[in-house]
């Protein structure tokens, strides 16, 4: 509804320009209209209306964030390295870009869950390890790392959710963390170093770096609309009208 209202004051210049050509050009023959009384008064109209050019300039950021969503469609939901819950024929596939570390997507990570349990047939999760913090927390490649690497031995839903629950994501944590999930250790530390995790996230940056309005995590993706938030109330609107659809 809101973006419907935002197009239709975006709009309302463009059905103004409209009806002014066309009354120059039905009264063509009085000429009561010329071009330069109608630049006139669409000056004046912008002047006393300039929140009309912000609100278009925002729908044209818009639509070029949805058509970003859609040129890397393949890429957000096809990447066989990528972990997911769901079946790839589900009506809504969710895509979530996150942070072990960034607060928001601890909070909206319940949102997840109870999404997951709650349409088990309808909806995919597609996990995207993002850890844009890392530079800041020096923990947050290392946890992505240990996730994937959990993945392997067939345990990353349980590893993403342990690091979603923890506070500290130490080196002492993930090995603790890897221990109590009952991974095997040998394979877990050689699969940290293993290069292909840093390339699976490398790629995941770049992923990142094509969607302007991915600016920070949590970023989600609900089929061909996206949320740079994890406001679960928005969240929950945006599925039950997919869903709906």
């Amino acid at each position: 509804m809101l973006h419907f209202l935002k197009s239709t004051t975006a709009l309302s210049l463009v059905l103004i320009l409209s009806a002014l050509a066309g009354c120059a050009e039905a009264g063509e023959s009085k000429t009561t209209a010329n071009t330069a009384e109608i630049e006139q008064i669409v000056k004046a109209y912008l002047l006393e209306n300039p929140e009309i050019i912000r609100e278009a300039l925002i729908l044209l950021e818009e639509k070029e964030d949805r058509q970003s969503i859609q040129n890397v469609a393949k890429e957000l939901r096809e990447d066989s390295r990528d972990y997911s819950i769901g079946s790839k024929n589900a009506k809504v596939t969710i895509v979530e870009f996150f942070d072990y570390n960034c607060t928001f997507c601890k909070r909206s990570t319940g949102w997840v869950q109870e999404v997951l349990a709650q349409h088990p047939k309808d909806v995919r999760v597609v996990f995207k390890e993002l850890p844009i913090l890392d530079r800041r927390t020096r923990t947050s490649r290392n946890a992505s790392k240990a996730a994937i690497a959990a993945h392997k031995q067939g345990l990353y839903r349980e590893m993403h959710f342990a690091l979603m629950d923890g506070s500290d994501l130490s080196q002492s944590f993930i090995t603790a963390t890897a221990k109590r999930l009952g991974l095997n250790m040998r394979q877990f530390e050689a699969d940290l170093k293993d290069e292909a995790l840093d390339e699976q996230l490398e790629d995941s940056m770049y992923l990142a770096s094509r969607i302007p309005g991915l600016t920070g995590t949590p970023f989600f993706v609900i089929n061909d609309e996206f949320l740079a938030s994890g406001d679960t109330n928005k969240l929950q609107a945006m599925l039950d009208e997919a869903l709906a659809n």
